[in-house]
């Protein structure tokens, strides 16, 4: 469920409604949905909406046009944030809008709706004049007898309380549904605003409060004198009228009605007080209604310091509508100059989902991962991610499987997918899916620069028409892009040998949360007792991650005190354990783990080995040295070149030698000391492998793209 749900009712305002969308979907509070209804518009807005490849955005379509009031109703009834906020489709909402009235909101239990002030900005982009409502709850529900106490793009509200309340906005209050709407929550709760401008209100012909502004006073006036008789119920109706006029600054007020307009005004300030007390803030704004009018003697008697305080504003007005405008400007820079990344990447992975939420969180991005499929290679994970995401369909090719050894969906989508974006930068992982080659073409002929981020290496022979192909294509792949990134060293050196200029080449890891990890092994408690020397392998069970070889290896290595566990499940589990009760040795295979199991299996074990023909980084490295266990790892092993140091936390064997994994698992079998020593060499490695340097480093290498 969002924290936050913003309603926006669309009728053929494709002209600004681009902006206001990135507006809200660019907040520093990321955890909201966009609910947009489109009030049977004939113009672009729907097209221009099917386009936004984001999963916070909601698109619902009323095919007769209803109104502005049935139509946010109907996406109240559809929103499930804690609070509802409002934008109009012609109107910009500054980054840190929603964060700020969220943060205004929890502080006060007894607010229920906050708005924030506003700054008007015509069709191309000038601004105007800044307006500015009463801020504390007292002074806006005096306020709120005359017109209304919020600018109604602004709003947030506790949606909660309007269900309780069964709180909608009235259709038949034309013009004025939110002011109408506003009395009725005053009845059980507090508002306030915040007088920092917030939202870029749209100052153009097409605005319904120009076209319809007579209509709006009726309905605004209707909904006044309503109010106004709830609070004065004694107040006669012409005087009311007259106190309205004053205190809204609608209508004339003839001369020789002018002091029956003040008493009025005055009686309605008495009967207000009696209810709520006294508050000088609302005093002084009755003061300003009764020198509108021309009542100074009334005005003094009321608020004797007011002329003081009205030539101190107006010295002050330019020089603080100029800051404003610097704060605008600067604000408004800031959210055009995020930059829209799009990755496209293979599957959500559990080690790679979390690092995307992150980034996705930077003020400075704006972030869409597009997922070819939800498995490329048959992972037993699932994975839910928290980023804006987009999964493809497509037809798979069986066939391919044994060029690039993983699923090849065919997903046309990815097009239409990258379209709807609109990345200023499109950061591709690896070459071996439609989607990636696809990406690149699409990245060529748009002239959107791309990055390249790479997992696979060179550490393992390949046949001769593999390395053909690859010589062939990922050079080009590589000297194209914008700037590259590599999991680690292996993958770094290969990008170098393909003509990768080294100061664009930067650490994009696949890892874990590393201090997070450590914190949770510190604290499990070990499960055994024993005297064993128990060898964890946390892989799937196919020929590539060489448990047979493991199996071999201590089985040669003839310490009766190892015993191996796997974690992990696959087509080899049967076969394994024949071989491993046919070499006499103890093997418990444990299936595939949910994580705080997989935690356990690390604090339990005394040894962690990863013997693989074929491992482009290995994160259950990652996961073992930050649980501080000693490695044994084949030279195919990605991860080997950065987190395993030889003699210092481990030992590196040629893959499929099991001469030498049995070598190093004798020694570590034989010495205790040796073990708790190149464990906590591990935990020293790894703490460099956590998410925040690869953060930084994915933000310098899109900066550098888009700059480029």
């Amino acid at each position: 469920m969002p924290l936050l749900s913003v309603l926006l009712a669309a009728h053929d305002d494709a002209t600004f409604l681009g902006e206001a969308v990135d507006s809200v979907l660019g907040q520093t509070l990321r955890d909201l949905e966009l609910i947009v209804v489109d009030d049977a518009s004939s113009d672009e807005t729907p097209a221009l909406l099917a386009a936004v490849a984001d999963e916070r955005l909601l698109v619902v379509r009323n095919e007769q046009q209803t109104g502005l009031a049935g139509s946010l109703n109907r996406g109240l009834d559809l929103a499930r944030g804690r609070y509802v906020a409002r934008l109009d489709a012609d109107d910009v909402a500054l980054p840190e809008r929603l964060e700020r009235q969220v943060e205004r909101l929890r502080a006060n239990n007894r607010c229920a709706v906050v708005g924030t002030a506003i700054v008007d900005v015509d069709d191309r982009g000038r601004f105007g004049a800044t307006h500015l409502l009463p801020e504390a709850a007292t002074a806006l529900r005096w306020h709120a007898l005359f017109s209304s106490p919020f600018f109604h793009p602004t709003v947030l509200v506790d949606r909660e309380l309007l269900d309780a309340h069964e709180l909608r906005y009235d259709p038949q209050y034309l013009e004025s549904e939110d002011y109408e709407l506003w009395t009725r929550l005053f009845v059980v709760a507090d508002g306030g605003n915040l007088t920092e401008p917030l939202v870029l209100k749209r100052v153009h012909a097409g605005q319904a409060s120009l076209r319809r502004g007579d209509l709006q006073e009726s309905f605004q006036r209707r909904v006044a004198l309503r109010e106004m008789a709830r609070v004065a119920p004694t107040l006669a109706s012409d005087h009311a009228e007259l106190a309205w006029r004053i205190g809204s600054g609608r209508g004339a007020v003839p001369a020789e009605a002018a002091g029956e307009a003040g008493e009025g005004l005055l009686e309605l300030l008495g009967a207000f007080e009696r209810r709520h007390g006294v508050d000088w803030s609302v005093r002084a704004a009755a003061a300003r209604s009764l020198a509108r009018a021309g009542l100074l003697g009334r005005t003094l008697k009321l608020a004797p310091w007011l002329p003081a305080q009205v030539v101190l504003e107006r010295a002050r007005r330019p020089v603080r509508e100029r800051a404003v405008r610097r704060r605008m400007s600067a604000a408004r820079r800031t959210s055009r100059d995020r930059i829209r990344v799009t990755v496209v990447s293979p599957e959500p992975t559990p080690y790679r989902a979390p690092l995307f939420d992150r980034i996705a969180a930077l003020p400075e991005l704006e972030l869409t991962v597009i997922y070819a499929a939800r498995t490329v290679a048959s992972r037993p994970w699932t994975v839910e991610p928290q980023h804006p995401s987009v999964f493809l369909g497509g037809i798979d090719l069986p066939v391919a499987r044994s060029v690039v050894r993983h699923d090849y969906p065919v997903t046309p989508g990815i097009f239409a997918a990258l379209r709807g974006s609109r990345p200023h930068v499109v950061v591709v992982s690896g070459w071996s899916t439609f989607a990636a080659q696809a990406a690149v073409a699409w990245c060529r002929l748009r002239r959107v620069p791309y990055v390249l981020h790479v997992e696979s290496h060179d550490l393992e022979r390949r046949a001769a028409w593999r390395r053909a192909v690859k010589g062939a294509v990922v050079p080009r792949l590589v000297r194209r892009a914008a700037s590259v990134l590599a999991v680690g060293t292996a993958a770094r050196d290969s990008l170098l040998a393909y003509g990768a200029r080294p100061e664009r080449v930067r650490t994009f890891a696949d890892t874990v949360d590393v201090p997070a990890w450590i914190e949770r092994a510190d604290g499990l408690a070990r499960q055994r007792s024993d005297d064993e020397v128990v060898v964890l392998c946390v892989a799937r069970l196919v020929p590539d991650k060489g448990v047979d070889v493991l199996v071999r290896a201590i089985a040669e290595a003839g310490d009766e005190r190892l015993r191996l566990v796997v974690a992990g499940g696959g087509s080899e589990a049967a076969r394994l354990a024949e071989l491993a009760d046919e070499l006499g040795v103890r093997l418990t295979i444990r299936g595939d783990l949910a994580e705080d199991a997989l935690a356990q299996e690390y604090v339990d074990a005394d040894v962690f080995a990863l013997l693989s023909w074929h491992e482009p980084w290995a994160v259950v490295v990652n996961e073992a040295a930050a649980s501080g266990l000693p490695l044994v790892l084949s030279d195919r092993v990605g991860a080997a070149r950065d987190l395993l140091r030889e003699g210092e936390n481990g030992f590196l064997v040629p893959a499929g030698d099991v001469f030498a994994a049995a070598a190093g698992l004798r020694r570590l079998a034989d010495d205790p000391e040796l073990r708790r020593a190149l464990g906590a060499r591990s935990r020293e490695l790894v703490r460099g492998w956590g998410y925040e340097p690869s953060m930084e480093d994915f933000v310098a290498a899109v900066r550098e793209a888009a700059a480029r």
